[in-house]
């Protein structure tokens, strides 16, 4: 993965979750560079989150304002910037 594009946290997944639900939900905000489904190894069910890169900063904060707090299935998503774990506090 580049530098290149705004990667969006989307938390609280339905374990079902596929790629493609992603790509419907952040789409019509604009330019979506890729989606990633965090997925068990084992089940091959999703982990509860995923990533959405998407290209334009606007677009990103205006997915993020729109999606945070959506309800997907019976489950209410947190979608935020993914922020770097950096111990620089």
């Amino acid at each position: 993965m580049s530098g290149s594009g705004w990667c969006i946290f989307v938390y609280n997944l339905a374990p079902e979750t596929e790629e493609n639900v992603l790509w419907q939900l952040f789409g019509p905000f604009g330019a979506v560079q890729s989606v990633k489904v965090i997925r068990d190894l084992q089940t091959n069910k999703c982990k509860g989150f995923g990533f959405v890169t998407m290209t334009n900063y606007d677009e990103a904060v205006v997915a993020i304002q729109s999606l945070n707090g959506y309800t997907l299935g019976n489950r209410v998503l947190q979608v935020s910037f993914k922020t770097n774990k950096s111990k620089t506090s």
